[in-house]
């Protein structure tokens, strides 16, 4: 070799390896490798292997170009195989691109992989090259490879030379999948659908692909941009349909991901293919990475059979949609469709249901819209089943069974869209500063079938009417008095349909309506297995009630029972009735009314009715006996009830009841009192129900604001007549008698001296409160006056026991008296009315005066 060629040699040499270092510092701000392509690819690759020396071979695994901002980049993938058996340098090999014209331009290596230096012995190597050109197309397009040979003229030797094929396409063939290295996470990807989509004006492309991810963390593809490319080159944005965020995908999961952006009406279908792109920030170029065939355009199926489920996916995961049951009802000039909407998780992780809108179309072409206070989305379980129910009025002479709802995506959501057409040429697209609005898209047209609403009778089990899997019977509907409305009460029974599966009774609200137009106030759920799961196949008790005037007819009634969290509402349960309401329950005479409430389960039994007669009006006083059945120490249910007279008058009854809990089997002693007019005692009722306030049991020192499970006592009414004694009296809860009564007067006296003895006996068996019972002593004296004493007890009577007290007479008429009588009568006072408990008259003691003389 001349000194000559050796310096040109030695200089080229120094060139090539001063470059590495810096290629090496370029590599190390590039960070980690975002996209590699698998060997196994499932489309045609061009065919070209070439020899490069040394046992050394390069073989073209993938090209492809994508057009911005007027500047045509061609991308290939070389891989290189080491068969010899010492290192080979990527600096002795020079890719070069080969325009139609014979132009030549240089191919470098991608940032990412300016680090890849060397292919070590028994190694492959893949690295990916970048080219700008001034065509727009790879056709026609030749890749040429020259290798350092110092021994070449120029010092390259041309090894290989490949011209693509002029219908060349670096996409995957409709149908079939690619394994990509994408983030460094292995992922399948394959074209499933091409939906073109004209609504409302606009003509929308959305694109299906399915993913798997065959990695060991969660993936999504928010570090590519996908496109939808047109045969000639040119692309529009797409966007996720379900957001900015993308759809995660699990390891080792498969989901149907859709892709949407808004296309020119003229833009042909055929031809159309998914690319994803990603940037190089060091070149500030946008580099296609994979590219897809899609299958032939169809157009979408929004029309849903009556009863048929909508099938679709919601960020991936497979959803069904249908209209579980709708039912009319006409109010006024009006029909109101109330429509439960079942949306069913077929997949297997959860997903949030976003807040669709909602509109009933009419044959007629008009549009009825569904416009909740708040939209609320649904969480569903894998394999969990949720129902929305809505309510939409439309005029009656719309043709009430030819009617469609309309479910769209809402355009309120959360993603806002920039789909910016990455080529401004392209007509109908916008530029790059440009973006799109986002487009809310029908996802069914459900057909609804046309049955009016049923209305409940008593007794009659009902299937479920909402995936929350409980049928349901109205037990009973009562409208009772109370202060000056009426409470309606209507007793459900809500069975579990599942045979293997518990089932959670929510917490409950609800809104009773009367005739479509009046809300009755007061609104309270009672059910005391709320928040408790209900077991397969068992029943639970629930009580609605509401109050309404008194005078107020009624033709129906139709209570909404449903739950809420803050200010979002979610349907359970719908029940619609007619005005019509059950008598009251009436107990023979002798039988107790029961309360069934678990865990206050009881037996009340009248054991006396009296009338304290007054003046102007008479008391009705009742005593029942309450027993309890419980097997432990519980407090008694709060009692509530009213006296009806034969003729239908209503009288609200005030309760004393003790609030000492019950031991199993104890009894306490509850009262029910009333004023009533004189001459009402002849047939008299005691309508009795378990108090209730704020929707639970009601509890002592409570205002009581409803009652439940009223029936009525039919009362046997006495004024009892007094004794003649004074032993054995009932003042209730006590036995009174006087034991001893003896009076003394002394010749001359003005004074008379009386000591009676009280014995007082209690049932330790019976817990009574105090009901403001006076005990009242009337002393009559044999002059025929009257004084009268207030037995307290514990001071002047002993409660229980036997205490003595002494009394004194006074009265200057007493000096002339030589002998004489008392009478004593014990009278119970309640409400300052009387009866008289009974009276017995007592024998004077005269003790006349001693004359001193006389005894001398």
């Amino acid at each position: 070799m001349s000194s000559t060629k050796f310096r040109v040699t030695a200089v080229l040499m120094a060139a090539i390896l001063a470059a590495a270092p810096q290629a090496e510092a370029a590599a190390a701000k590039t960070g980690p490798s975002q996209v590699t392509k698998s060997n196994s690819q499932n489309h045609a690759v061009p065919a070209w292997n070439v020899t490069l020396g040394n046992n050394v071979t390069a073989t073209l695994e993938h090209a492809d170009g994508w057009q911005q901002n007027g500047t045509y980049v061609a991308v290939f993938t070389l891989k290189y195989k080491n068969g010899g058996k010492s290192s080979a340098r990527l600096v002795s090999y020079f890719p070069k691109v080969v325009l139609p014209g014979g132009s030549v331009t240089a191919a470098n290596p991608i940032t990412r992989d300016l680090a890849k230096k060397k292919i070590e012995p028994g190694q492959s190597l893949s690295v990916t090259y970048y080219a700008k050109t001034e065509g727009n197309s790879l056709s026609g397009m030749k890749l040429v490879m020259d290798v350092w040979n110092p021994k070449a003229k120029g010092y390259l030797q041309r090894v290989g030379t490949y011209r693509l094929p002029a219908n060349y396409s670096a996409a995957a063939a409709p149908g079939s999948s690619t394994k990509l290295q994408l983030g460094g996470t292995p992922v399948t990807v394959q074209a499933e659908s091409l939906e073109i989509i004209k609504y409302d004006g606009k003509v929308i492309a959305k694109v299906g692909m399915y993913m798997t991810n065959h990695g060991g963390k969660v993936w999504s593809d928010r570090g590519f941009e996908p496109h939808l490319v047109t045969a000639s080159g040119n692309s529009f944005l797409l966007h996720h349909e379900a957001g900015t965020e993308g759809v995660p995908i699990q390891p080792k999961e498969k989901k149907l991901v859709y892709y949407i952006t808004e296309i020119p009406s003229y833009l042909k279908s055929a031809g159309l293919r998914f690319l994803w792109t990603e940037n190089d920030d060091t070149l500030k170029l946008t580099l296609p990475v994979e590219s897809f065939k899609l299958p032939a355009a169809t157009a979408p199926k929004w029309d849903i059979a009556a009863g048929a489920a909508k099938k679709m996916t919601i960020k991936g995961i497979p959803v069904e949609a249908r209209i579980r049951q709708a039912s009319l009802r006409s109010s006024g000039g009006e029909g109101i469709w109330n429509i439960e909407m079942s949306f069913k998780n077929k997949g297997k992780k959860s997903v949030a249901v976003p807040g669709y809108d909602f509109a009933i179309k009419a044959s007629e072409g008009s549009f009825h819209p569904y416009n909740p206070d708040n939209k609320v989305g649904l969480t569903l379980r894998p394999g969990e089943e949720k129902t929305m129910s809505m309510e939409i009025s439309l005029p009656l002479e719309l043709k009430q069974d030819k009617l469609k709802l309309q479910m769209i995506e809402s355009s309120a959501g959360d993603d806002p869209s920039t789909q910016t057409p990455a080529n401004p040429a392209e007509p109908g697209s916008e530029s790059a500063s440009g973006a799109q609005e986002k487009v809310a898209l029908p996802i069914a047209y459900f057909d609804i079938s046309y049955q009016t609403e049923r209305k409940a009778s008593i007794g009659v089990e009902y299937g479920a009417q909402s995936a929350q899997g409980f049928a349901y019977t109205l037990v009973s509907m009562q409208r009772l008095p109370w202060q000056d409305t009426d409470l309606i009460v209507a007793k459900l029974r809500l069975r579990n349909t599942q045979e293997s599966k518990s089932l959670p009774l929510p917490e409950l609200k609800a809104n009773v309506t009367s005739d479509e137009k009046t809300v009755l106030t007061g609104s309270e759920v009672i059910a005391e297995e709320q928040g408790s799961l209900i077991a397969p196949g068992s029943s639970t008790e629930v009580y609605v009630m509401a109050r309404i005037p008194y005078t107020k007819d009624i033709r129906s009634l139709r209570f909404e029972l449903f739950t809420q969290k803050d200010t979002a509402k979610s349907s359970f349960l719908t029940v619609t009735t007619s005005g019509a309401t059950q008598s009251i329950e009436v107990l023979e005479k002798g039988k107790p009314y029961s309360v069934t409430v678990i865990g206050k389960r009881a037996d009340a039994q009248e054991r006396r009715t009296v009338i304290y007669e007054g003046v102007d009006t008479d008391i009705v006083y009742s005593e029942l006996l309450l027993t309890s059945n419980e097997q432990r120490r519980v407090q008694a249910a709060m009692l509530k009830g009213y006296f009806q007279s034969a003729d239908g008058m209503i009288y609200e009854a005030d309760t004393i009841q003790p609030e000492a809990a019950l031991q199993p089997g104890s009894k306490q002693s509850v009262v029910f009192w009333a004023r009533v007019p004189k001459g009402v005692s002849g047939e008299l009722g005691l309508a009795l129900g378990t108090a209730m306030s704020g929707g639970k049991l009601a509890e002592t020192g409570k205002d009581v604001t409803g009652v439940m499970g009223v029936k009525k006592l039919m009362l046997n009414p006495v004024r009892p007549a007094a004794s003649s004694g004074l032993t054995q009296l009932d003042w209730y809860p006590y036995n009174v008698s006087v034991t001893k009564a003896s009076g003394h007067l002394q010749e001359g006296s003005s004074s008379i001296s009386l000591n009676v003895t009280f014995d007082v006996k209690r049932s330790e068996s019976i817990t009574a409160a105090d009901s403001g019972h006076k005990l009242i002593l009337i002393i009559k004296d044999v002059l025929g006056q009257t004084q009268e004493r207030t037995l307290t007890p514990g001071t002047d009577i002993q409660v229980p026991g036997t205490r003595s007290m002494s009394i004194e007479l006074t009265d200057d008429q007493y000096k002339r008296l030589r002998g004489g009588w008392f009478n004593l009568t014990l009278v119970d006072e309640f409400q300052n009315e009387r009866i008289t408990l009974g009276s017995q008259s007592y024998n004077l003691t005269f003790q006349p005066t001693v004359d001193p003389n006389e005894e001398r």
